[in-house]
């Protein structure tokens, strides 16, 4: 969570470093690659170094879930669109038909990488 709460500090501080030197504003609420990547970076590299502490087990754990996860959203989006005629969500940024995106993926392996630490702890 310190990770994550870094990320988006120092994508502020990006952000007001641009408007020094710009004199223009970021838009605050409209995706940004720099914001997606700043607010996965530490998490990412976090994920990493634990993954050298625990073994290559992370590693296939985050892969496993990152494909698995997104098949599903994809499953139940589509479906759900079929069934009932409406989405439950779209993507417009490197979306997979709308049913997901491909910037979703790492989001499904860190939580899927989270789960297994946390089994591992309270388990």
């Amino acid at each position: 969570m310190f990770l994550v709460i870094g990320g988006v500090l120092l994508e502020v501080l990006i952000s007001q470093a641009h408007y020094l030197v710009t004199k223009k504003h970021i838009k605050k609420y409209h995706f940004s690659f720099s914001r997606y990547f700043f607010l996965l970076l530490f998490p990412l590299i976090a994920a990493a170094l634990v993954a050298l502490q625990v073994g290559p087990t992370l590693f296939k754990i985050f892969i496993a879930f990152a494909l698995v996860g997104t098949f599903f959203e994809w499953l139940i989006g589509f479906s759900y669109h079929m069934v009932v005629g409406q989405r439950l969500w779209t993507y417009h940024r490197l979306g997979l038909n709308g049913y997901t995106s491909i910037l979703s993926i790492p989001l499904w392996g860190l939580a899927g990488a989270l789960f297994y630490l946390l089994t591992k702890i309270f388990v």
